[in-house]
């Protein structure tokens, strides 16, 4: 049981390496402009100048 314990403790430790190490994403202003050209936008009217029922 000790030895699964040393392995899982040095298994974890590679983990935590392998992500602390990774580099960290980076996205330029092409990707912004990307993500903000697919966003959905709400279009509406001009507000009308009819008051009560439309009449």
């Amino acid at each position: 049981m000790k030895k699964l314990g040393f392995a899982g403790t040095i298994a974890a430790g590679f983990a935590a390496a392998t992500f602390a190490l990774a580099a960290p994403a980076s996205a330029g202003i092409d990707h912004h402009t990307w993500v903000h050209d697919i966003q959905q936008q709400a279009s509406v009217g001009s507000p009308q100048s009819t008051v009560g029922n439309g009449r």
